[in-house]
C-alpha cells in the first residue's frame, strides 16, 4: 500500500494523536486514557482517518485492534513527520541558543526518592522551555519502553547487556533489609529467615533475590519464592508504610528508608558488607538524541561528578 503526497496533503493530522495512541497500546479504551479522550472520541478519529484515506486501518483479535498493512504504512509516515518536526524545532532552538522541548525518561520508582530527582528540578529552573515526561515502572518495563520509542532514556537496576542498548554506570544504591521490630533482625540464619513475614512491592523480587544470594551464599536455593509473604501493595512508599506498621520486614534501597532509620522508626540488617548495586542509565545504541534529551542525561551525570 502506497499513498501520493497530495493524498497525506489532505490528512488532517490532529487525528494522529488518537491513531497513534490505539496502534501502540492495540486497544481504543487504552488509547482513550493515553490520548487523554474518550473511547468514542478515538474510535470517530480513527473511523475519520480510514474515510479519507479509504482503508482499514486496524482489525480485531480477540481483544485487541491490531495494525493492518495500510495501518502499519500510516504509523511509519507519522513517525517520519513527526521525527521531522522534532529535527527542525531543534535546529531553530539551537539557533536561537536554547534548549526546549519535551524530554521523556523512565525509572524505578525507588529513583523517584533518590536525591537526584530534586536536583534535576532544580537543574530545570534554568530551562523552562524544557518539558519532563517521566514514567515509573520497573527495570523490565523502562528497556521495552525504550526499544518500543517511547522513552528517551532510562534508569535501570540491572545491566542485561542487551544488544541494542547503551548501558552507563550513574551511581549505586545499598539495599537493606529493614523491620520495626529490631529483635526481628538478630542472628538471621538461612533458616530462621524462612520464618519471618515479608512484604511485596513491585520490583522487589530482584532486591530480596540480590540480598539473600549476598547474606547467605552458601544457600544457592534460597530466593524470593522461599519466602513468606505477609503483605502486597503496588508501590514502594506503601511497603515501606507498612513494614514501618508491623506487617512484615522488606529490602529496600537505604536511600529510601534513610529518614525512617534515623528516627528509629525503622532498623536495618547489619550484613558484615554492605549490599551494593549499580544503577544504569540506557540509550539506543548509535542514536542521534537530539540537544534538549543530552542536555538532562548530562545534568545527571553532572551531579554524580559534583558529589
Amino acid at each position: 500500500m502506497s499513498f501520493s503526497n497530495r493524498d497525506f496533503m489532505l490528512l488532517d493530522q490532529r487525528l494522529f494523536k488518537a491513531f497513534m495512541a490505539a496502534a501502540q497500546t492495540q486497544s481504543f479504551t487504552h488509547a482513550a486514557t493515553r490520548a487523554h479522550m474518550t473511547q468514542s472520541g478515538v474510535s470517530q478519529h480513527i473511523a475519520k482517518l480510514e474515510e479519507q484515506i479509504g482503508v482499514t486501518l486496524f482489525k480485531r483479535i480477540g481483544k485487541k485492534v491490531v495494525l493492518t498493512d495500510a495501518g502499519n504504512a500510516l504509523m511509519h509516515y507519522v513517525r517520519q513527520q513527526m521525527h521531522s518536526t522534532q529535527q527542525f524545532m531543534d535546529r531553530v532552538h539551537a539557533m536561537e541558543t536554547r534548549v526546549a522541548g519535551l524530554v521523556s525518561y523512565a525509572m524505578p520508582p525507588s529513583c523517584l526518592m533518590s536525591p537526584h530527582f530534586p536536583m534535576l528540578l532544580e537543574r530545570r529552573r534554568a530551562h523552562p522551555d524544557i518539558e519532563l515526561n517521566i514514567t515509573l515502572t520497573s527495570t523490565q518495563e523502562v528497556v521495552r519502553m525504550l526499544l518500543e520509542n517511547q522513552a528517551d532514556f532510562g534508569f535501570v537496576t540491572e545491566n542485561n547487556n542487551h544488544p541494542l542498548l547503551r548501558y552507563r554506570l550513574f551511581c549505586q544504591e545499598e539495599y537493606v533489609l529493614v523491620s520495626s521490630d529490631p529483635a526481628s533482625l538478630q542472628d538471621l540464619t538461612d533458616s530462621s529467615i524462612l520464618e519471618q513475614r515479608f512484604i511485596w512491592y513491585p520490583g522487589s523480587s530482584y532486591y530480596y533475590d540480590r540480598w539473600l544470594k549476598h547474606v547467605f551464599p552458601e544457600r544457592c536455593n534460597l530466593n524470593t519464592y522461599s519466602l513468606t509473604f505477609a503483605g502486597e501493595i503496588n508501590s514502594i512508599n506503601g511497603a515501606i508504610d507498612m513494614v514501618a506498621g508491623g506487617l512484615g520486614m522488606a529490602v529496600i534501597p537505604c536511600h529510601c528508608v534513610a529518614s525512617l532509620l534515623e528516627q528509629g522508626r525503622l532498623y536495618r540488617h547489619q550484613a558484615s558488607q554492605p549490599l551494593l548495586n549499580d544503577i544504569h542509565i540506557i540509550t539506543i545504541k548509535d542514536h542521534e538524541y537530539p540537544r534538549r534529551v543530552e542536555q538532562v542525561i548530562d545534568w545527571f551525570f553532572d551531579m554524580v561528578a559534583d558529589k
